[in-house]
């Protein structure tokens, strides 16, 4: 099990942002990846009216099931690694049981009562990413529910970098701030209008 603190900084785009930025900073040799990221919760989400999130997320070669804490305006990331195989069976069947480390963190944090979880909404990502200025820098084009939207985000370790390089990358593109939900929010609000 690993632990990370995600200090993240995001921001929704048009498709004609998303196509510059790429243009700009993604060279054709880059290579894209696409993953795969569902979403699970309680029968009474628990974990969004929390404030949580937990998602399957499949790419290459490899299954990780993360939950997400909110922590000082980001999140703190708990990530189990699963094999592929193991990963695709709990996402097919729709509703798995928390593994007992993450069940003990919830119910200490949150009072979590139920152990089991339901899938609520995914999506595929194809996503760009390269190391800049010290941080992650990331372009995502999203579908889910007949939606595509498009996103920039930039990891850091610190917040002053993060925020610095990443006010500095919308300036330069002359790119408004928006308001951005999380995939997840995203997602369900989409599945939702179905």
């Amino acid at each position: 099990m690993k632990h990370e603190l995600e200090i993240e900084f995001k921001n929704l785009l048009t498709k004609e942002e998303y196509l510059q930025l790429k243009d700009y900073h993604f060279s054709k040799s880059d290579s894209e990846f696409s993953q795969k990221n569902v979403y699970f919760d309680t029968a009474a989400f628990d974990l969004k009216q929390s404030k949580c999130a937990l998602r399957i997320r499949l790419k290459d070669d490899q299954g990780e099931l993360t939950l997400k804490t909110p922590f000082e305006g980001h999140h703190h990331e708990t990530t189990i690694d699963f094999a592929p195989h193991k990963a695709e069976e709990m996402i097919a069947h729709g509703r798995f049981t928390l593994p007992s480390e993450l069940y003990e963190f919830l119910a200490d944090k949150i009072g979590l009562v139920d152990q089991n979880v339901n899938k609520l909404a995914e999506l595929t990502t194809v996503r760009y990413e390269k190391d800049y200025k010290d941080c992650l820098l990331v372009l995502d084009k999203s579908s889910y529910s007949n939606t595509t939207d498009y996103e920039i985000e930039l990891e850091s370790n610190s917040i002053e970098t993060g925020k610095e390089v990443f006010d500095s990358i919308l300036k330069a593109f002359a790119i408004p701030k928006r308001k951005t939900p999380n995939k997840i929010a995203r997602a369900f609000a989409a599945q939702s209008e179905l």
